[in-house]
């Protein structure tokens, strides 16, 4: 793929977050994973959580809503204007990609619901079933590994939602809304050592737990590269 396209990267977490993975920020991993894509692409940044914004999103041909340490719950001004300009984004038919909280968010803003997962945290690398082939999922794989880190998820689809892939949790792990949004709770941005690095920085888990995490952390590899060149395809439409 070498095709001219914006792509604007909406990074959800706050700059106190970001000393847990050597600074490096969700936004940057994202770059590095979808540029090798389409070298043609032109991907910026915006770190919402600091109020940090595209200008006109008319400037763009899509947006990426990343994960976030906040719930969408949280009453920040920056995720309400987040909601809305995603709603935005909709009625102008451009593509929209959330991942994690991106995907809770835009499920919530389109009349889904978030709440908390009944087993607790999902830390590791886990097994995702594709349910429903896309043509932007080439090559195809019906069944993948990505890292997830999250104690909160999708607990009722919007009405206009469809679930394309799930995990042995989770039904609705990733949906598309028409023909122009797509969202997955994962993380293919991460990679191992950050996994680990959030694992030693997250103080709420208990001794078993954090066992449990570690061991599904080093299972095996993702396949994070072949969730990058799904989402470049979907954001070329």
């Amino acid at each position: 793929m070498n095709r001219s396209i914006r792509i604007a990267i909406l990074d959800a977490v706050p700059e106190s977050f970001w000393a847990d993975d050597r600074g490096i920020t969700d936004s940057q991993k994202f770059m590095n994973l979808l540029q090798p894509q389409n070298p043609a692409a032109r991907l910026d940044r915006y770190y919402v959580s600091q109020n940090h914004f595209p200008h006109k999103i008319e400037n763009y041909d899509a947006l990426l809503v990343t994960g976030s340490p906040c719930s969408v719950h949280d009453e920040h001004e920056w995720i309400a204007r987040l909601t809305e300009l995603v709603r935005e984004a909709a009625e102008l038919q451009m593509r929209v990609v959330g991942s994690c909280f991106g995907h809770q968010l835009i499920a919530r803003a389109f009349g889904g619901e978030v709440g908390h997962n009944e087993n607790g945290w999902l830390i590791g690398n886990f097994a995702v079933h594709i349910s429903q082939v896309h043509d932007w999922m080439q090559p195809t794989a019906r069944v993948t590994g990505m890292y997830h880190f999250n104690q909160e998820r999708v607990t009722r689809l919007p009405a206009a939602a469809q679930a394309f892939a799930r995990t042995d949790d989770y039904d609705d792990y990733g949906y598309t809304i028409g023909e122009n949004i797509m969202c997955f709770q994962g993380h293919p941005e991460q990679s191992r050592q950050s996994m680990t690095n959030f694992l030693k920085a997250t103080d709420s888990l208990t001794p078993r737990q954090r066992e449990h995490a570690a061991y599904h952390i080093d299972k095996g590899e993702t396949d994070a590269q072949l969730w990058g060149e799904w989402m470049m395809r979907f954001f070329l439409g």
